[in-house]
């Protein structure tokens, strides 16, 4: 009984009181649409099709898809430019920032990209000291109604 007296004296201690209870009920929701937003760019935001643009890359490069599968823990990926497949084997997260090498008809790529929302992934392509803006934008499969 003492406890629940307790319990109930700073219950309205904190919430009786206008203003203490209004401030302590907006850092509460503020923590929590915090947490929502922290969770909306997971690793599995970047798992899927997209489309890429590389205006800048030698004609027959400069548009594709890639495949991003998650194998276990990691990351991986195919490329498709102009009906060639690319496989890369691994995907590394670091920080806010992905990387990835592969070959591309015999010349050696470096790929960097960040996420810019859920649709979109912006980077550079290094190929032998050429470097080359990249643009992901996610392919969205319509959903048909019934």
């Amino acid at each position: 009984m003492l406890i629940f007296e307790a319990l109930s004296l700073i219950y309205s201690y904190f919430i009786m009181k206008t203003n203490m209870g209004k401030v302590f009920t907006t850092l509460l929701c503020m923590m929590m649409c915090l947490s929502l937003y922290a969770q909306e760019f997971t690793l599995g935001m970047v798992v899927g099709s997209w489309n890429f643009s590389a205006p800048d890359a030698p004609y027959g490069y400069q548009k594709g898809t890639c495949q991003i599968k998650k194998t276990g823990e990691n990351l991986s990926a195919v490329f498709t430019i102009s009906d060639t497949e690319m496989t890369v084997k691994e995907i590394k997260k670091e920080s806010d920032t992905y990387k990835c090498n592969f070959y591309v008809d015999g010349t050696y790529v470096s790929l960097t990209f960040i996420q810019e929302g859920k649709n979109k992934l912006t980077g550079k392509a290094n190929a032998e000291g050429m470097v080359i803006p990249v643009t992901f934008t996610k392919i969205v499969k319509a959903v048909q109604a019934r």
